[in-house]
């Protein structure tokens, strides 16, 4: 019982911590994530990123109407290293989706120390979160929106029963950059 709640203080901790990040003037829009722009198709994807970009089988998202069949890697966030699954709008063919995922295994509590860094990173780059929502029932969970006209940033972090979940997703909702 002292070790669950000496967990869950340390948690708490480092949510409020993130709290204290120094926050950007939030930006009027956003259109992707950094070379990556809503609208580019595979090709020019290909092009901007060169060998970081790997092709595999196509996955689909029919609910959606998006399929994956480009990842980017070599990424850093919050000084982090993850990858990114693209998602291609299935009639346009052009980018819709970015979903990043963290690389390597959770121990312990090491998605949610990557959390606050992600956290604190888009802070200093979007400015403070929309929506912010932190729970300890059941497990912990704590999810980050940042919504712009052209963008939804989604950061979601999520521990039930031993197991840590971290999602950072970019969607774009049809504009392209001027």
């Amino acid at each position: 019982m002292i070790r669950v709640s000496v967990q869950v203080l340390l948690l708490a901790f480092l949510f409020i911590y993130a709290e204290g990040a120094i926050a950007a003037q939030k930006p009027q829009d956003v259109y992707g994530w950094e070379k990556l722009k809503w609208g580019m198709t595979g090709d020019e994807i290909k092009a901007a990123f060169g060998n970081d970009i790997k092709v595999h089988k196509p996955r689909e998202d029919a609910s959606e109407g998006v399929y994956s069949e480009l990842e980017l890697t070599g990424l850093t966030i919050g000084g982090e290293p993850f990858r990114a699954s693209l998602w291609m709008d299935s009639s346009t063919k052009k980018l819709r989706k970015i979903v990043f995922v963290p690389i390597g295994d959770s121990e312990g509590y090491a998605w949610a120390e990557t959390f606050i860094k992600v956290e604190e990173d888009l802070v200093s780059k979007f400015g403070d979160p929309d929506t912010e929502e932190t729970s300890n029932d059941p497990g912990t969970s704590a999810e980050r929106k940042w919504e712009f006209p052209s963008t939804v940033i989604e950061l979601s972090y999520m521990r039930i029963e031993g197991t840590e979940l971290l999602l950072l997703v970019f969607s774009g909702n049809g504009k392209t950059a001027k």
